[in-house]
C-alpha cells in the first residue's frame, strides 16, 4: 500500500491530511493485466473519523475481484465542514483519472464505494460532481470527478427524511436549517446525470434507518437511473464485509455470512455498469 496526498495546493485548511491509500497489484511481464478497474473506498465514522474496518479489509476483497482500490481519508472531526470532504472526494477521482496509466487503471470504471457517512460521501459526490465550486476550486473538468457507479453501504442519505443528523452536524454546525440539510440529502439532488447504484443495508438497522437506502433507491428509479437495491432482514450497522476480522471488538454478533454477499453482488453489477449496462447476466 502506498499513501499519496489528495491536494497539491491549499484549498481549505489542513488539507494536506487528506491522503488516498492505493492498493494496486503489481505489474509483472508474466501476467496478462489489462487496465484495471478502480473502486474509490469512503470509510464511515459519522464525519468525526473514518474506519478502518471499512478500510484495508474492502480494499482488500475487490483487490481479489480483479479490481485496484483506493481508500480515500478524507475530512473528519474539526476539518468536516462542508465542502470539505466533496472535495476530497472529487479530487480524489480526478487523481485517479489524470494518473490511470501509472496505476494501470481504466479511466472509465471508476467506481466509489462508501459506508454509513462514507455512504453520504460517496452519493454526494454522485450527485453533485457538476457542481461549479468543485471545478473553480480544483482547477479541472467537471466530468473528471464524476463517478462511473455507485457502491452504497448502508448509507446515510437524507437529512430530512430518517436522518443521522450527527453526521449533518458534523457537516453543518449546530441548528442547521431544514434548508441545509435538504441541500446535503443526496436524494434531493438525484437526476439523470447520477451514475448507477448498487445499494445495501439491513432493515434492522438502528443506527442509519433504511429508509434512508428505500428514498435513494427511490429517487434513482424515478430519475431513471440503473439501481439495484438488497435490503438483508437481520444485520447491524457497520458490518462492513462481514467477517471475524471486520467484526467490530472481535464480536460474533457482527458475523454475517448471509450479509457478505453484498461483496460478490456488488462486483457483478459494476461489470454489468462497465459493459454497457444492460443487466441481462
Amino acid at each position: 500500500m502506498t499513501e499519496i496526498q489528495l491536494h497539491s495546493k491549499p484549498v481549505y485548511e489542513n488539507c494536506e491530511k487528506a491522503v488516498v491509500q492505493c492498493y494496486v497489484q503489481a505489474r509483472s511481464r508474466e501476467l496478462t493485466m489489462p487496465p484495471r478497474p478502480a473502486v474509490v473506498i469512503f470509510p464511515g465514522g459519522g464525519y468525526d473519523y473514518t474506519s478502518d474496518r471499512e478500510a484495508e479489509p474492502v480494499a482488500n476483497a475487490y483487490l481479489a475481484a480483479g479490481y485496484s482500490a483506493f481508500v480515500v481519508r478524507y475530512a473528519v472531526g474539526v476539518n468536516a465542514r462542508h465542502p470539505h470532504p466533496l472535495l476530497d472526494a472529487a479530487a480524489a477521482i480526478a487523481l485517479l483519472r489524470a494518473r490511470a496509466e501509472e496505476f494501470h487503471i481504466d479511466p472509465q470504471k471508476i467506481a466509489v464505494c462508501g459506508f454509513s457517512a462514507g455512504g453520504h460521501l460517496a452519493a454526494h459526490i454522485g450527485t453533485q460532481w457538476h457542481l461549479p465550486l468543485l471545478r473553480d476550486t480544483l482547477g479541472c473538468k467537471s466530468e473528471d470527478f464524476r463517478p462511473n457507479a455507485m457502491v452504497l453501504c448502508y448509507a446515510v442519505i437524507s437529512g430530512i427524511r430518517s436522518p443521522h443528523l450527527h453526521s449533518f452536524l458534523n457537516l453543518l454546525g449546530p441548528e442547521p436549517s431544514q434548508e441545509e440539510l435538504a441541500g446535503l440529502s443526496a436524494e434531493e439532488k438525484a437526476d439523470g446525470r447520477t451514475p448507477p447504484a448498487f445499494i445495501w443495508h439491513t432493515a434492522n438497522d438502528t443506527c442509519v434507518p433504511v429508509e434512508n437506502s428505500l428514498v435513494m433507491a427511490g429517487a434513482l428509479a424515478k430519475a431513471g437511473v440503473p439501481v439495484e437495491l438488497h435490503v438483508f432482514p437481520n444485520g447491524l450497522h457497520g458490518l462492513s464485509v462481514c467477517t471475524y476480522e471486520t467484526a467490530a471488538g472481535g464480536s460474533e454478533e457482527r458475523v454475517y455470512p448471509y450479509v457478505a454477499r453484498w461483496v460478490p453482488w456488488s462486483v457483478r453489477f459494476l461489470e454489468n455498469v462497465f459493459r454497457g449496462g444492460d443487466f441481462r447476466h
